[in-house]
């Protein structure tokens, strides 16, 4: 996510690195295509997790997925033009104010009941938490301004029963300090305060949150191990392509693929460069230590949690050779 600053970004929006602009919007267009989004809304949102990936891909997201062009604010969102995705508003920026967007933004359709269900899904990356305020409030602020800024754009004047579903996704790239992996569901439900009356869950389930922490160890999760592949585990893009072939199914585009490759090549720079938290270095130097002490890969992958594909490529962009 976009947020305002005097260089109209935010250091909790980007996935990587503050300073880092051409990895952050690299990422951000990998992570918008259709055959990521498909693995992604498959795992977490229920309407979807009995449809194939493929038929997720190529017949119910709609249109194209927009990145960093739909504004958050209030008036700005619901512009004219508005019959597809294509028909959102592009970024705005006031004079002297800094830029704040939807990370990336999508219709999805799928047939219930003989009817069409649209949805309207939103997909953030982020960093690190936030430090002045808790995420999820803003996570709800997003998910509001998506439901509230339907009407003039999929319904007009008081037809408030063509209000879309929305999910906002939110992936968390370093959880909060303590906690590993995880991920929390978060929607409106009913209470029977008196009497028995029962409400169609269609009609209050309309705003949906999903928070994806994706912490530095492998878990049961195959989303979270697939997004922490991608996104934290210092691979060459080849192995990662490899990987994702053979353990998620997944065949990159060719345009992924180069993606991917310049992913890797932009955040080899950053470690190249010592840009690197404290539980990187420290790890790599256990790998190092653990390197001239003459122990095996595996013995080294189970004492610091990196793969054995991660702890080869270390050794190799540090140029280091097995006892």
């Amino acid at each position: 996510m976009s947020d305002k600053s005097t260089t109209n970004r935010h250091p909790d929006g980007d996935i990587l690195s503050d300073d880092n602009a051409s990895y952050d919007q690299t990422a951000k267009h990998f992570l918008a295509k259709k055959r990521l989004l498909a693995f992604i809304i498959q795992h977490l949102i229920p309407e979807f997790q009995q449809v194939s990936r493929k038929a997720i891909e190529e017949k119910y997201i709609l249109g194209t997925p927009l990145v960093s062009e739909v504004p958050v604010n209030p008036g700005e969102t619901n512009q004219p033009n508005n019959s597809s995705i294509r028909g959102f508003a592009q970024e705005h920026s006031d004079e002297g104010e800094g830029k704040i967007t939807f990370d990336i933004l999508f219709y999805a359709k799928l047939p219930q009941g003989g009817k069409v269900v649209k949805f309207i899904i939103n997909l953030e990356a982020q960093k690190a938490m936030p430090k002045d305020y808790p995420l999820l409030k803003r996570v709800m602020f997003y998910g509001c301004r998506l439901v509230s800024s339907q009407k003039e754009r999929d319904f007009e004047h008081s037809d408030y029963g063509k209000i879309c579903k929305v999910y906002t996704i939110w992936l968390c790239f370093t959880p909060p300090e303590g906690y590993g992996s995880g991920i929390n569901f978060y929607s409106m439900g009913e209470k029977h305060v008196r009497g028995n009356y029962h409400e169609l869950p269609e009609n209050y389930q309309l705003l949906n949150a999903v928070v994806v922490y994706v912490g530095d160890h492998s878990t049961g999760d195959k989303l979270l191990n697939l997004l922490r592949l991608i996104f934290k585990q210092e691979l060459s893009g080849q192995e990662k392509r490899q990987l994702l072939e053979q353990k998620y199914d997944m065949q990159l585009t060719s345009n992924m693929g180069k993606e991917l490759d310049s992913m890797c090549n932009l955040s080899e720079g950053i470690y190249e460069r010592g840009e690197v938290n404290g539980r990187d270095l420290e790890k790599q130097s256990t790998v190092e230590r653990l390197i001239r002490k003459g122990w095996d890969l595996t013995d080294i992958a189970d004492a610091t949690d990196w793969s054995v594909e991660q702890i080869k490529s270390f050794l190799k962009r540090k140029k280091l050779q097995l006892s």
